[in-house]
């Protein structure tokens, strides 16, 4: 896989999981959860917009995803799938950062892609750690 390949995958993978936590924070039983979750699918949008422009730059068509979000039962199981996603994205752009140094524009992309993800983590794993697994609210 090339970085610029990369790349577009990131841009599926972060846009994927912009519209998924925007279905999951529909769904959120808590209004500061909502919020918290919406404002996290936009700077992901944001983000894929970025990464578009720069895969668009180097004359490359950008990666749509495919398929439907993943949903839960409850909103626990909800917010574990979307930080399991945020795990598996976060790992694609450590290696992809590995991968791209070569490739100046790559390289900065993926560091500022990095760098708007960091608190995506910490704010879904903390909003697991408080939502009840046993929870009923769908």
């Amino acid at each position: 896989e090339t970085p610029v390949e990369g790349l577009g995958l990131a841009h599926e993978l972060v846009l994927r999981l912009a519209n998924q936590i925007e279905v999951h924070a529909a769904d959120a039983p808590y209004p500061h959860i909502r919020r918290k979750l919406h404002e996290i699918a936009i700077q992901k949008l944001d983000s894929a917009k970025r990464v578009r422009t720069v895969i668009e730059k180097l004359g490359e068509k950008p990666r749509l995803p495919k398929g439907e979000p993943k949903t839960g039962k409850n909103h626990w199981e909800r917010l574990n799938l979307d930080l399991q996603d945020q795990i598996a994205l976060d790992d694609l752009l450590f290696t992809l950062e590995l991968k791209s140094t070569e490739t100046p524009e790559i390289a900065k992309m993926v560091e500022e892609l990095r760098s708007s993800q960091r608190s995506h983590r910490q704010i879904l794993m903390d909003f697991v750690a408080i939502a009840d697994p046993q929870a009923t609210q769908t």
